[in-house]
């Protein structure tokens, strides 16, 4: 009897011990809580492979200077590769944000026209959360005309075949379609809210136009209604190396008249959002947009001067590779973080440049 008793009683110890076991490996990780009033600085990594990722020198500076990192994250390749990226950053103290791409066929980008493709993938992502155990805590909601560009994953792709032409992305304006668009943005939204993520959209920067004239104009040439949904964050992406080149040869002006511009949006979206808002400046590499890079920290941080005497707060850069390949990449983290509000001397030529957008905002209702 007392034997059967012990046996009955180590069952019954077994049984509770594995209760235990299982309830600690339920336990959720703990979610990422953004403080707004905490400056962000959060940097992609669109194809750096994981190994490169894991080096134990960039990761001694991403705690130094306090960086998050927004891998790609590409369909098909969600593995146990990915995985072991996560359980670095976590066991590190890292954050990792997700920054999910479409596959090129259906052109990168969330957009009216990937709306629903774009909301099926986010099924996938969270199915491979579940079976990794990795919480997304927040994710970029990349939100751009589709690029249909040939290439491959591991590289920006030179050729521009495939990218959208001026009058592709005309065409694709329409009303009817931007409004019918509202409802699947906002359930993207609420799919990430369902699963505890962080929502942060991306704006391109002719975007603010419509802040000033109340139009849906640009964000429709631009992919959607980027700004027709209350999201968590909104990113505005303005890289100023790449404007420049545009800006000087369309309009005449010069670096000073640029920033002067960039000060200026930065005033209107923060107005708008506050420290909901944050811009993604540089560029440090070319990517698919093959866009101009800085070649310096000290010209990088003079944008993050004029944006943050304009209120910004958080920012991004694009891209991680194109820092970790310089001769110094602390000095660009270090020079951004360090870089004072600087108020730019007003620009008349600037002005004018953003007055020409606001009078576009018309020309562009009429192919909607």
């Amino acid at each position: 009897m007392k034997l059967m008793e012990r046996i009955i009683a180590g069952f019954f110890l077994l049984v509770i011990s594995l209760s235990v076991l299982r309830s600690e490996n339920a336990l959720p990780k703990p979610l990422m809580r953004f403080d707004a009033s905490k400056p962000v600085l959060l940097v992609t990594a669109e194809y750096l492979t994981v190994d490169q990722l894991t080096d134990p020198k960039l990761l001694a500076l991403l705690k130094k200077y306090d960086v998050m990192v927004a891998p790609c994250i590409r369909a098909g390749k969600m593995d146990a590769d990915l995985d072991r990226l996560f359980d670095v950053y976590e066991a590190n103290g890292l954050t990792l944000v997700f920054w999910p791409l479409l596959p090129r066929k259906q052109g990168l980008y969330l957009n009216k026209q990937h709306a629903e493709d774009f909301l099926a993938y986010l099924d996938e992502i969270y199915e491979w959360a579940d079976k990794y155990k990795h919480p997304v805590q927040a994710l970029i909601v990349d939100i751009e005309p589709p690029n249909y560009q040939k290439g491959t994953d591991g590289a920006p792709e030179e050729s521009k075949e495939g990218m959208p032409t001026g009058g592709s992305v005309f065409k694709d304006l329409d009303k009817k379609s931007f409004e019918e668009a509202k409802p699947k943005f906002m359930a993207i939204q609420q799919k990430l809210h369902d699963h505890g993520t962080i929502a942060i959209v991306t704006a391109l920067d002719l975007s603010v136009v419509d802040l000033l004239t109340g139009m849906d104009a640009w964000q429709d040439l631009q992919g959607g209604p980027t700004m027709a949904v209350d999201w968590d964050y909104v990113s505005f992406m303005h890289f100023g190396s790449n404007n420049y080149p545009t800006l000087h040869k369309t309009f005449g002006l010069n670096w000073d008249d640029c920033r002067w511009l960039t000060f200026r949006i930065g005033e209107i979206i923060y107005k708008k959002y506050g420290d909901k808002v944050a811009v993604s400046t540089g560029q440090t590499l070319p990517g698919e947009g093959h866009g101009a890079v800085y070649n310096s920290p000290e010209e990088l941080a003079v944008d993050f001067s004029v944006l943050r005497a304009a209120g910004i707060r958080h920012f991004g850069i694009y891209d991680l590779q194109g820092i970790m390949e310089r001769e110094d990449p602390e000095a660009w983290f270090k020079a951004v973080r360090e870089a004072p509000p600087q108020k730019p001397k007003k620009s008349l030529r600037a002005e004018c440049a953003l007055n020409t957008f606001k009078n576009l905002s018309y020309v562009i209702e009429m192919f909607r």
